[in-house]
């Protein structure tokens, strides 16, 4: 990552008099960003864990973190966005105005989440990883501005697999797709059997196999075509389909 690119994320949080952390609700814990948080925290900032794309969790599978601020949302169906704006003017208080940064791994909702508190489209969105660039800043409300942020990575990360599983990288450019997929049906197999309505199988391994039984996907000699399946897999998962 480029010393360039950290000073615009450092410039965003020194500027910024609250922090917004957009996590996915399916994998709040893997999609923190601590290196960033610990930035925020060393500024003496608030931060708010907003949990996104909640509509794709059942409530008992919710996971609370042990955080301050903390608020479930879905950008896609308005929900919970009336608490996280009473938070932000609880924030405000009598101050005259309160500017907001937004951070946030790529594909975690950021853009749609600013659109939904704005109350129109204003941040382009894109179903792609890594979709918004440079930063925006925008009046959501009476003196209340965001600044959105590109997505950003962990300085030292580059565990391919991990970055896929949380949307980092599209299903087309992964290296090594199976392993993507096996690391996502580790962490999330009963819903995803659910979804393809397969049996779960005495492994990750099996399981990835009678899904590609199941998606019908085979190489010349009825081989399994298990490349295949696990892009299926992580383009159906990174677009919000399975739930």
């Amino acid at each position: 990552m480029s010393s360039t690119f950290w000073n615009v994320v450092n410039k965003v949080i020194s500027e910024s008099d609250v922090v917004i952390e957009v996590l996915d609700a399916r994998s709040p814990e893997t999609t923190r960003n601590t290196e960033i948080e610990n930035k925020v925290k060393a500024k003496k900032k608030e931060i708010i864990y907003v949990q996104n794309k909640s509509d794709l969790v059942p409530l008992k599978d919710k996971k609370s973190l042990k955080v301050g601020y903390q608020v479930f949302v879905s950008s896609t169906n308005n929900l919970g966005t009336t608490n996280l704006r009473k938070l932000l003017h609880k924030l405000k208080g009598d101050k005259p105005f309160i500017t907001i940064g937004i951070v946030g791994y790529p594909n975690t909702g950021k853009s749609s989440l600013i659109n939904v508190l704005k109350q129109r489209k204003s941040a382009s969105t894109s179903a792609r990883a890594g979709h918004t660039k440079g930063i925006q800043k925008i009046k959501i409300s009476k003196g209340m501005y965001l600044l959105d942020t590109p997505g950003v990575y962990a300085y030292k990360e580059a565990d391919e697999v991990k970055l896929a599983a949380i949307n980092c990288i599209s299903a087309e450019n992964v290296k090594e797709p199976d392993l993507v997929a096996l690391e996502i049906l580790k962490e999330h197999s009963r819903v995803i059997c659910d979804y393809y309505k397969i049996k779960k199988g005495k492994d990750e391994e099996e399981t990835l196999e009678l899904l590609t039984a199941r998606l019908n996907l085979y190489k010349k000699g009825k081989e399994l075509d298990i490349d295949r399946a696990s892009r299926t897999l992580i383009t159906d998962w990174q677009r919000g389909k399975i739930k």
